[in-house]
């Protein structure tokens, strides 16, 4: 079979192939932004539709409010859907316009909002049309932020998100083809100017691209790249699978303990896995912490002389402790949240612990952190808890009395007549997080 011209739209065969992994979906939706590249995916979305058993299709476009045109944009987007035959929601950012950071800042208001309306949608895929163009970009940007192998990584065509996958059909697809099935399509693309302001990091890669692809180094090339940077890391990552299931304990107070010889006689590449996975695991962030943080800690803990360190990065500390290293989280200056509960609530609590309240409970229960109450508790016993991971721990409290401990036991107050009042339950997820990590890089990218 001939490869195709750079010029050529795609073809039904080839739609038919790229979108064969949600033929089985009950509902898909895209996300369409107006600009050549996911009109394409409308446009060869609504053809692959067209046979019988095919899922249902929502459009979502998202009005970030950042230009005068942006509203008119949605909303042609919204009429094109709706022609077609498609169902079509409209999501307007709101709040104050970022003044820094714009591009990050409104990749992340888009994220929210259609993976917000996907699920309330029922769909159990949202589609992106990032392409070949795209990867090669992304690679670029991250090498000038000197990113590791994880960083330079290729963008996966599929990733899950909170039982939602984020499915990225087009990423072998080059942006000069996805153009084409645009414009064979009769439709006409935005053109959205942050694209070539000099202002915007990837507006300036792309500007070199062509003067890359000249001396030969074009997108093909650098996707093909960024894709055994994956290969790389998926080994890293089974690796460190390996060493966190043999070496890692994770106590019900969500405190994780390694030996610390067992991470010293780890390679390199897999300690710095490592903690990046336990950061995320225990502190909650969606990203890792940055590289110069991440190595500054690598090197306490593997050089840490007289077996002494206690170190914080990501609202995590890590502290060596009677030969171990264990990582719990920190209080931090704003503390830690606080919510109100009642009977039958089932929730999870600072992303460390899933919480069950009994139906008997009363209404006007409180869940936050034990604080300054767990100096009523022991912190010694064979986990060597730290008073600081005790502070932590998630505690009831009814009219500003702590009335129970989950984690640790019950406090004074909880029983009535010599009969529990209520119970409640807390289960650590830390264990569940560090098994199934973030597999970078993320869906939130580029």
């Amino acid at each position: 079979m001939r490869t195709a011209e750079a010029t050529e739209p795609l073809t039904d065969g080839e739609i038919e192939a790229l979108f064969a992994p949600v033929a089985g979906s009950r509902t898909i939706a895209l996300a369409v932004s107006g600009g050549a590249d996911s009109l394409a995916l409308l446009d060869a979305i609504d053809r692959w539709r067209k046979r019988a058993g095919r899922p249902e299709v929502v459009v979502l476009t998202v009005d970030h409010g950042l230009r005068p045109e942006s509203a008119r944009e949605a909303k042609t987007v919204v009429k094109i859907a709706k022609q077609r035959g498609m169902r079509a929601r409209l999501l307007a950012a709101t709040g104050p316009a970022p003044k820094s950071d714009i591009e990050a800042e409104a990749r992340r208001v888009r994220y929210r909002l259609l993976l917000g309306a996907a699920r309330e949608a029922g769909a159990s895929h949202l589609l992106l049309a990032h392409h070949q163009d795209d990867q090669a970009e992304t690679f670029l940007i991250r090498l000038q932020r000197g990113s590791g192998v994880f960083g330079l990584a290729a963008m996966r065509p599929m990733v899950e998100s909170d039982e939602l996958m984020i499915f990225r059909p087009f990423l072998e697809v080059p942006r000069s083809r996805l153009a084409a099935t645009t414009a064979a399509a009769g439709l006409e693309a935005v053109d959205d100017p942050m694209n070539s302001d000099p202002r915007f990091l990837r507006a300036r890669i792309r500007r070199i691209m062509p003067t890359l692809a000249a001396v030969g180094i074009g997108p093909e090339d650098l996707a093909m790249t960024a894709a055994r940077f994956a290969t790389a890391a998926a080994a890293i990552d089974a690796a460190t699978d390996s060493f966190i299931e043999a070496s890692v304990v994770v106590s019900e107070m969500a405190v994780a303990r390694i030996p610390l010889q067992a991470f010293r006689a780890e390679p390199e590449e897999i300690r710095l896995r490592f903690l990046v996975r336990m950061m995320m695991a225990i502190g909650g962030d969606p990203y890792p912490p940055r590289y110069q943080r991440l190595k500054a800690l690598h090197a306490g803990l593997v050089g840490a002389a007289h077996g002494r360190l206690k170190r914080t990065l990501s609202g995590v500390v890590a502290e060596i402790r009677s030969g171990f290293v264990l990582f719990y989280r920190e209080a931090g200056r704003a503390g830690l949240p606080e919510v109100r509960v009642g009977p039958g609530y089932r929730g999870v609590w600072d992303r460390r612990f899933h919480i069950h309240v009994s139906d008997d409970a009363p209404a006007d229960l409180v869940l936050g952190a034990l604080g300054e109450a767990s100096s009523r508790f022991r912190a010694d016993g064979p986990n060597h808890i730290p008073p600081a991971a005790l502070w932590v721990q998630p505690a009831i409290r009814r009219k500003g009395k702590v009335v129970a401990v989950p984690t640790i036991g019950p406090a004074e107050g909880t029983t009535e007549g010599g009969k529990a009042a209520f119970s409640v339950t807390a289960r650590e997820v830390i264990s569940d997080r560090l098994a199934d990590p973030a597999r970078f890089p993320t869906y939130h990218e580029p």
